[in-house]
């Protein structure tokens, strides 16, 4: 199983999640997030409508300049945030070959994921 990873190389969080799969054996193809950005399709996948918030990188210039902690954008408005700046991407973004996905770094799940 070869996964897609979409990180960027200055993400903590996305060097965690590196070193976990690294150490797990996992094969997988870096993609930089923000040179090559998931697809529409993918983020339409990973955006839950009920939880916008879960799928924005809370760090990023965009989110603090919108201030979207407190103005939370819909799903559609907050995809084409995301697709104009995939800064706003919580990192990283993996994807299995089935077209599951999942997104951010926790040790624990990544590895349920990765079992599933």
């Amino acid at each position: 199983m070869t996964l897609k990873f979409y990180g960027k190389k200055s993400c903590i969080t996305c060097q965690k999640a590196k070193a976990f799969l690294e150490a797990q054996s996992v094969d997988f193809q870096e993609i930089p997030i923000e040179a090559q950005p998931p697809s529409r399709k993918i983020l339409e996948q990973v955006i839950d409508p009920a939880n916008v918030k879960a799928s924005l990188n809370s760090r990023s210039a965009i989110y603090k300049e919108k201030n979207l902690g407190k103005n939370l954008p819909d799903a559609k408005t907050a995809m084409t945030l995301m697709l104009e700046d995939p800064n706003l991407i919580k990192r990283p973004l993996i994807l299995k070959e089935d077209g599951s996905i999942y997104q951010g770094f926790d040790a624990e799940s990544l590895a349920q994921f990765l079992d599933q």
